[in-house]
């Protein structure tokens, strides 16, 4: 099993939900948290709530955070010029948006939102971050296992179910959706966070994919 104390964590969509509670275990275990979002007042918030990052030898790197949207290819750039001295070993990919509309009733600029960020994001993340991780130049395939695995580099892949967060409370007012879950109830963004840990600490994860829903993947 690895360790995280000292480790140097990037989170997209750090600053509340599923990635504010990745960034604050995995800062309980002493990695150095880099939050990004687009909300300069939430990320600050969100990195003063962080436990203290540690550091084996010398002084711990403190956490820290970037405003910017992950669709956005020049916000990016930017991070990685702000990181370029620092080696990065962790990149977890938080961000992102739902909608609960029928498909029918989509609009097309919405449409094109949920992809830049959903998608497009984490294209971009993996693009800009991952080729810094293993010190050499990489492109995103539809196989990031058999690509990075040879760079000790792992890719693996958590599809959380229901999860309360500021985005589903709506959608679980009356109870019907936690009904349709095989537990009973939607899922805390801690349990996945939980899942995030076990897939950086196990240094033999690789190509991982897990599902926190509380059985809902098996209806």
């Amino acid at each position: 099993m690895l360790s995280l104390q000292g480790k140097r964590c990037i989170i997209t969509g750090g600053s509340r939900g599923i990635g504010l509670a990745i960034a604050r275990l995995f800062a309980s275990e002493g990695a150095s948290c880099v939050l990004t979002g687009r909300h300069k007042e939430s990320l600050e918030t969100a990195v003063r709530s962080l436990p203290k990052p540690s550091q084996p030898i010398g002084q711990p790197r403190p956490h820290g955070s970037y405003e910017f949207d992950v669709s956005s290819l020049k916000g990016w750039k930017a991070l990685k010029l702000g990181l370029r001295k620092e080696h990065i070993d962790i990149l977890v990919n938080a961000a992102g948006i739902s909608q609960n509309s029928l498909l029918s009733k989509i609009d097309f600029d919405e449409i094109d939102h949920v992809l830049d960020v959903n998608l497009k994001g984490t294209i971009l993340g993996c693009r800009m971050i991952i080729h810094k991780m293993m010190k050499q130049k990489s492109g995103l395939t539809r196989s990031l296992a058999l690509e990075l695995g040879r760079f000790n580099v792992r890719a693996n892949v958590i599809q959380p179910g229901y999860i309360q967060t500021d985005m589903t409370k709506v959608m679980d007012e009356d109870g019907d959706l936690s009904a349709l879950i095989p537990m009973g109830r939607l899922g805390l963004a801690e349990e996945v966070a939980e899942a995030a840990l076990f897939l950086a600490n196990n240094s033999y994860a690789h190509n991982c994919v897990l599902n926190i829903d509380g059985g809902l993947s098996a209806t």
